[in-house]
């Protein structure tokens, strides 16, 4: 599955600096929070969006949020499902045509369907057509895109004012 990023370019108003070190710092920690809060709605638009049979891919959605040295490309934000949900690709993503094991399709039939023998003639769909993709976490980013852009004017609008002094 390829890694769906967005990226935004900060442009930083022009106004007197109080201090270089106190500047980035402030800067520094409006992104952050920017960042934090986008990554956090994609999560929380990506759970939404999950298929639930068991609850476990659903669940297994978190958040990560790395920093490095520089402001330019200090702060990323990732949105990821746990090892317990190895099957979230072909979840967001589909499958061709393939032959399904059918112990999960058993136990996904038994509670879904109320009706394990069903099991046999999901597998042979999937053989046939393979299954469709629910695309969660890219219509979550889809969904935030918009709003992003707002949350970054925000976070530079209140940096603005700390570095006036306000």
């Amino acid at each position: 599955m390829a890694e769906p990023f967005i990226t935004y370019k900060l442009t930083v108003p022009n106004i007197p600096l109080l201090h270089a070190e106190q500047s980035r710092e402030i800067l520094f920690r409006e992104a952050s929070l920017a960042v934090r809060a986008i990554v956090e709605d994609v999560a929380s638009e990506a759970r939404q969006r999950t298929p639930v049979s068991t609850g476990v891919l659903r669940a297994s959605i978190a958040t990560d949020m790395t920093t490095g040295t520089s402001l330019s490309a200090a702060i990323r934000g990732t949105v990821f499902t746990g090892a317990q949900a190895p099957y979230a690709p072909y979840v967001e993503e589909g499958t061709a045509p393939h032959w399904a094991p059918i112990g999960p399709l058993l136990l996904w039939a038994r509670r879904v369907l109320g009706n394990e023998r069903a099991a046999y003639a999901v597998q042979r769909a999937i053989a046939r057509r393979g299954t469709r993709g629910r695309h969660m976490f890219r219509n979550a980013i889809a969904a935030v895109a918009p709003r992003a852009q707002g949350v970054f004017a925000q976070a530079m609008q209140r940096a603005a004012r700390l570095l006036q002094g306000g």
